[in-house]
């Protein structure tokens, strides 16, 4: 059990210093905002989060673009580690904002890939904008 303990230790700290270097050279600085708490208004059919905003430098592997009914639909990977998201799990509710030629972008988060050992250490966050 020991040795599962101290492999995970190892992964997460090279993990967390890989996607920091990354995302330094990379230079892609986004915006994770992290939905919780979901509560729905029955009356006005509302439904709110408390949102938490994370910035910071990521790695982004973009996937592939392509054209569809007139508009441009680019896919990419981003690098992510637990602490940069306040120890959290990523979910399909939460958003991550880029910046694309230019303008922000608001992603949709349509895959996510964990790695851990007994703790995680790694998301690769695959997101479409």
């Amino acid at each position: 059990v020991e040795m599962a303990g101290a492999l995970d230790s190892l992964f997460k700290s090279v993990a967390k210093s890989v996607v920091a270097d990354l995302g330094k050279s990379f230079d892609h600085t986004i915006t994770y905002t992290r939905k919780a708490s979901p509560t729905y208004n029955t009356s006005t059919g509302a439904l709110t989060t408390t949102d938490t905003a994370y910035s910071f430098d990521v790695p982004v592997e973009f996937v592939r673009s392509q054209e569809e009914e007139g508009r441009e639909e680019r896919e990419a990977k981003l690098y992510i580690t637990p602490d940069l998201i306040g120890d959290n799990q990523p979910t399909f509710e939460d958003t991550i904002t880029l910046k694309y030629a230019g303008s922000n972008r608001v992603a949709q988060i349509v895959d996510i890939k964990t790695y851990k050992g007994d703790q995680e250490y790694l998301f690769i966050v695959e997101v479409v904008f």
